[in-house]
C-alpha cells in the first residue's frame, strides 16, 4: 500500500461505516405501522397534548387502565382480560406486556378515545419520563 492510495482507502473505510449505520438506523426505526403504541399516543397526545402523557410510568398506565377496566361495559372489560392473558399469560415482568395488550383490546372494540379520555382525567402533567402528577380525586360535599 503505497502513501497516495490512504485517501482512497480512508474514503472507502467511511462510506461502509455510514452505510453501516443507515442499515442499523433503519433496522430499528421500522415504520409507524410497526409501532403498537402509535394509536394510543396518538389518541393522548390529541385528547391532552399538553400533559405529555406519553411519559408515564408502566406502573400509572397500569393504574389507569385499571379503574378504565373497572367501569367499563362488561364486553370491553372481557376483551381486556382475555387479550391481556392470550398475550401476556407466560410473561414474568414488569406491567408493559399487560399495559400494550389491554390498549390493543379497547382500540379493537373502538374505545380508544374513552380510554384516552380516562388517562387524561387521571394525570395533570408530565415532567419528564416517569415524572407525572396525578389529578386530584374529585372531591364530594360531606354529608350532614
Amino acid at each position: 500500500m503505497t502513501p497516495s492510495s490512504l485517501p482512497a482507502l480512508a474514503i472507502q473505510v467511511v462510506r461502509i461505516v455510514v452505510a453501516a449505520a443507515a442499515c442499523t438506523l433503519l433496522a430499528f426505526a421500522g415504520t409507524a405501522a410497526d409501532d403498537p403504541w402509535r394509536p394510543y399516543r396518538a389518541e393522548i397526545g390529541r385528547q391532552c397534548p399538553a400533559k405529555h402523557l406519553e411519559w408515564l410510568s408502566p406502573a400509572d398506565l397500569r393504574d389507569v387502565l385499571d379503574t378504565y377496566e373497572t367501569g367499563a361495559d362488561p364486553r370491553i372489560r372481557a376483551a381486556m382480560s382475555v387479550a391481556e392473558a392470550d398475550r401476556c399469560g407466560t410473561t414474568i415482568a414488569g406491567a408493559t406486556c399487560g399495559n400494550l395488550a389491554e390498549i390493543e383490546a379497547v382500540r379493537s372494540a373502538g374505545e380508544l378515545p374513552a380510554l384516552a379520555k380516562s388517562v387524561c382525567a387521571g394525570f395533570s402533567e408530565c415532567h419528564g419520563q416517569s415524572d407525572c402528577i396525578a389529578a386530584e380525586p374529585p372531591t364530594t360535599a360531606p354529608k350532614h
